[in-house]
């Protein structure tokens, strides 16, 4: 199930929230409890009952390890390992068994047969949210409580598929406390008006920037320069609201039920240096690769050169954690070169007018969002080849058919004022009017944060036609 569709907003997300206060009224809130874990569990494999079996398998699994592990004394190293194995044996299998097969096939001139696994929803991200539990149980940070407590933890549906990545200890306790269980006029308002500021960036801004980058990709070979750049900025803009209207949408779930989910996304375009865009960008997964990986390898403990070695293989595996394709890894890859780089010419950089390498950080990310979105790196490459040809020569033509939706068809001229005055908005949009996690600061429930609020639906609610899901339900 979407977040933007119709039967979530208006079937599934009302007979959640009545019932789930409903069951405040009874004595014990395991019930309430009980109730989201299940719902949450419909969510899920409401396309795919395929989807279950492997998120229940993978939860019973993993409670039982962590269980294990808890009160085991000269066997709990064994059974994290074993813990390890099981949650990077699942998401080798399902998400990246056929990218392994097809480059023993290239390498070797072999033929094993690939299966064409069906990737299931956010199979990434509850398997990294377990397996940094099972390490977390390990190191005695966290505690094992509860089966039903531990399938919230897991399944609580505003962060299931696409995060934030969240932590025991900053989501389970909040559920306990016993004021969270009644309906909160205050929270319930801020959540309504963040989930509909994020339903608006992503039905009408993101998925109005992705028409224009499917049809530019989708002609990559006979786009000119200028029109290569307007692709490239499209899908800038795109991610940027695509990932900023699901996280506040996640956020403002949250509030709904009285839960204060981990902020996710802060303004990265504002960032002034690539180190800086990954506080900004996607914070709780850059958090948990800090944790389980850069930190473990000897972060910046060990000398210099050891820590730029740290960076790139942490960066690495940001990229491969993103997609079972070199161009993911690549592409992390650079973002790790990027910032070894900034380490290492630091003193230069910090003498660059502040803005300046805000303009340089936002090209590089750009430029590097290019080969996230390709489906190959001869498709990247055409792009880059085109965008550095300087040949305005198709431009009209590449603008007709990027700006065509298959229904209106309007003079060039249009067709050039709409996509240019749309990528300005984004630029104003981005740089001076987001304020994303700062909008519910100073909210007040008034006849204006109404009107404001009816106002971003009614338009949402116009574009729901085309919907589409979020990029990164795709990881």
């Amino acid at each position: 199930m979407v977040f933007s569709s119709y039967i979530f907003m208006f079937v599934f997300l009302p007979i959640v929230l009545v019932s789930y206060y409903g069951l405040s009224k009874t004595q014990n809130i395991k019930n309430q409890h009980l109730f989201l874990v299940l719902a949450s569990l419909l969510f899920y494999g409401y396309f795919n009952i395929y989807y279950l079996f492997i998120i229940i398998s993978s939860i019973i699994v993993n409670y039982f390890i962590a269980f294990t592990i808890k009160r085991g004394r000269d066997n709990k190293k064994i059974f994290l390992i074993l813990g390890i194995l099981f949650n990077i044996g699942l998401l080798a299998y399902f998400k990246y068994y056929d990218f392994f097969v097809d480059n023993i096939n290239t390498a070797f001139n072999a033929s094993y047969n690939l299966k064409y696994l069906i990737l299931p929803l956010g199979i990434s991200f509850f398997t990294f949210q377990q397996f940094s539990f099972l390490l977390s149980i390990y190191k005695q940070e966290e505690v094992i409580e509860g089966f039903i407590d531990y399938c919230l933890f897991v399944t609580f549906f505003p962060q299931l598929v696409a995060g934030p990545i969240v932590t025991y200890s900053e989501m389970i306790p909040q559920f306990k406390e016993n004021k969270r269980r009644y309906y909160n006029p205050d929270n319930f308002s801020i959540g309504v008006y963040m989930f509909t500021i994020g339903l608006f960036k992503k039905i009408v801004l993101a998925d109005t920037f992705a028409l224009f980058v499917d049809n530019g990709y989708n002609i990559a070979g006979r786009l000119d320069s200028l029109s290569s750049l307007l692709v490239i900025l499209a899908y800038t803009f795109q991610i940027y609201f695509d990932f900023c209207g699901y996280s506040e949408m996640a956020i403002g779930l949250g509030k709904m039920f009285n839960i204060d989910l981990p902020i996710n996304f802060n303004l990265p375009y504002l960032s002034a240096s690539i180190r800086e865009f990954w506080t900004r960008w996607h914070i709780t997964l850059g958090r948990a690769l800090s944790q389980f990986v850069y930190k473990p390898l000897g972060g910046n403990r060990k000398g210099k050169i050891r820590t730029y070695i740290n960076l790139m293989l942490t960066f690495l595996v940001s990229g491969f954690w993103h997609g079972a394709a070199w161009t993911f890894i690549v592409w992390g890859g650079l973002h790790g070169a990027m910032s070894v780089l900034e380490r290492e010419f630091d003193t230069v950089l910090d003498k660059i007018n502040h803005k300046v390498r805000i303009g340089m950080t936002f090209f590089a990310v750009a430029m590097t969002w290019v080969l996230f979105r390709a489906t190959s790196f001869n498709q990247a490459m055409t792009i880059y080849n085109n965008l550095f040809s300087f040949d305005l020569n198709n431009f009209r033509a590449n603008l007709a058919e990027i700006v065509y939706d298959g229904i209106l068809n309007f003079p060039t001229i249009v067709d050039n004022i709409y996509i240019l005055m749309l990528t300005i908005f984004g630029f104003v949009i981005v740089f001076i009017i987001d304020k994303s996690y700062g909008i519910h600061k100073g909210f007040k429930r008034n006849k204006k944060s109404l009107y404001i609020t009816a106002f971003l639906f009614i338009i949402s609610i116009i574009h729901l036609s085309r919907i589409s899901t979020f990029i990164y339900f795709n990881f």
